[in-house]
């Protein structure tokens, strides 16, 4: 891969072409759960999820964080068109990925032991699958910061086919149990690579290290405290409530986080982007991406979000089945939580862009959330179980959220009372109408239409910024 290539992509076609690449990976990731749940059982569903969540909650202690900081650096060094800074940044950063995923491997095979009462064959398939993670999440960053976006989407595609032939074949076999996740660990080796900067050569200067692993340092404590505390939620579920009770909070927990692909999408390719503005003086253009980026996802996540808490009872019915009914309770919870996390994503690629202080802003905030999540479980779990485990994750995330969309809101002097006002009358009209369905006993195949009323309700709210959302032959504003 050629990290010097002058290419470029706009934010549209990018976010397009990312979408495209984390929509393969999400469907391969809601696959895995949605076979194994339909084809093996809950309890199957409840070990399976709970191994991928250990693995991917393992990789974020340094890995993941790497391909952030690709993401950035590279893209910096793009910008300010010094090119051996890219190669060397890049060589450092797989450098540093592959040491770290080799011990962390180790750890992953140990822990699951520890909460499986597993075989050390089970340990295997995690520790391959936390390897395969960090490299596929490094590399993935390499090839954004370095604006290869439609190369990136091709062996998206590409490994999650095979990753889903490979899954079929194992069910089909008869394969249970963590094994199960090899499909998984072959699709994202595949990926990895086919994106690792094999030619990256050279050591940054002292400084420039020094800034890379501190950046990578903080990030992997904040994520380790935000997305690391969806994974954790799941371990929790099993710890305290079983297999059983895990099958269904992973089912929820599958219906709630696909959506938030559109933000991740938005973020892979906002985030390179808004750090080349940065690094070549263009403050105004990385503050008019915050603003609109956060607009845009508030209309679209509130729509969609609202959608899948309101159509929960009948969503449950059709993808999962009777056996899983009780995933209707827990998806209203886990959606409102993907829902504030997913609107504070610009905030934080604002703050993480600018500084090292925005990094420190949202690791503070990532570990006060998780702190009060997981207070929140020590008190609920055990009258509540996998509903106390929903509600102790829902407040944490609201804590995370909120703190870095308030500091820059207040530093970027963005005019956001509108915004957030809509969103909390969009919460309103969800709640009433959800208290309205349950009330009045609706059957669940009358959610859709409470579904329209929400819609036409909230495109009535916020018909001011629609005018964000590209629409063929009109100008973008």
């Amino acid at each position: 891969m050629d990290l010097t290539d002058t290419g470029s992509s706009s934010l549209v076609r990018g976010g397009v072409l990312s979408t495209t690449g984390l929509l393969a990976q999400g469907i391969l990731r809601f696959a895995t759960a949605f076979l194994v749940g339909r084809v093996a059982g809950k309890a199957e569903l409840g070990v399976v999820a709970s191994a991928i969540a250990t693995a991917t909650l393992l990789a974020l202690l340094w890995p993941t964080t790497t391909g952030s900081a690709a993401s950035k650096f590279i893209a910096r060094a793009r910008g300010a068109g010094d090119l051996d800074e890219v190669r060397s940044v890049a060589a450092h950063l797989s450098r540093r990925t592959v040491q770290t995923s080799l011990l962390l491997a180790v750890v992953s095979a140990l822990v699951w032991v520890l909460i499986d009462d597993g075989s050390w064959a089970g340990a295997a398939c995690v520790a391959g699958l936390t390897l395969a993670y960090s490299g596929y999440s490094f590399t993935r960053g390499v090839q954004f910061g370095a604006m290869q976006v439609p190369r990136a989407t091709s062996w998206d595609v590409a490994s999650v086919v095979l990753g889903l032939v490979a899954l079929v074949g194992a069910l089909a076999a008869g394969v249970r149990g963590p094994a199960l996740v090899l499909p998984l660990v072959l699709a994202y080796a595949v990926y990895a690579l086919a994106g690792w900067p094999h030619h990256a050569a050279g050591q940054p200067a002292r400084v420039l290290r020094r800034e890379l692993d501190v950046f990578v340092a903080l990030g992997a404590a904040g994520s380790l405290a935000s997305t690391g505390f969806l994974q954790l939620s799941q371990i929790t579920a099993k710890v305290n409530a079983g297999n059983l009770e895990a099958g269904q909070y992973a089912a929820a927990l599958n219906l709630a986080t696909p959506a938030s692909m559109l933000a991740a999408s938005l973020s892979l390719v906002l985030f390179p982007s808004m750090a080349q503005a940065w690094g070549r003086g263009d403050h105004a253009a990385f503050h008019t991406q915050t603003d609109r980026a956060t607009r845009s996802l508030a209309l679209v996540m509130v729509a969609i979000f609202g959608s899948i808490i309101l159509g929960s009872r009948l969503l449950v019915q059709v993808i999962w089945g009777s056996r899983f009914a009780g995933a209707a309770d827990l998806l209203p919870l886990l959606v409102l939580a993907v829902l504030a996390t997913n609107l504070g994503v610009p905030s934080v690629n604002a703050l993480t862009t600018r500084n090292q202080r925005g990094m420190w802003v949202t690791t503070g905030a990532s570990l006060l959330g998780l702190a009060a999540g997981a207070l929140l479980w020590l008190v609920l779990t055990g009258p509540l179980g996998t509903t106390g485990v929903a509600l102790g994750y829902l407040c944490g995330t609201i804590v995370i959220a909120a703190i870095p969309i308030v500091v820059t809101w207040r530093h970027g002097q963005h005019r956001w009372t509108g915004v957030f006002g809509r969103v909390l009358l969009a919460l309103a009209v969800i709640g009433g109408l959800f208290w309205a369905q349950r009330a009045a006993d609706l059957p669940a195949w009358t959610d859709p239409l409470v579904v329209l009323v929400f819609l036409a309700l909230w495109l009535l709210i916020d018909r001011r910024d629609l005018r964000l959302i590209p629409i063929p032959g009109r100008r973008r504003p």
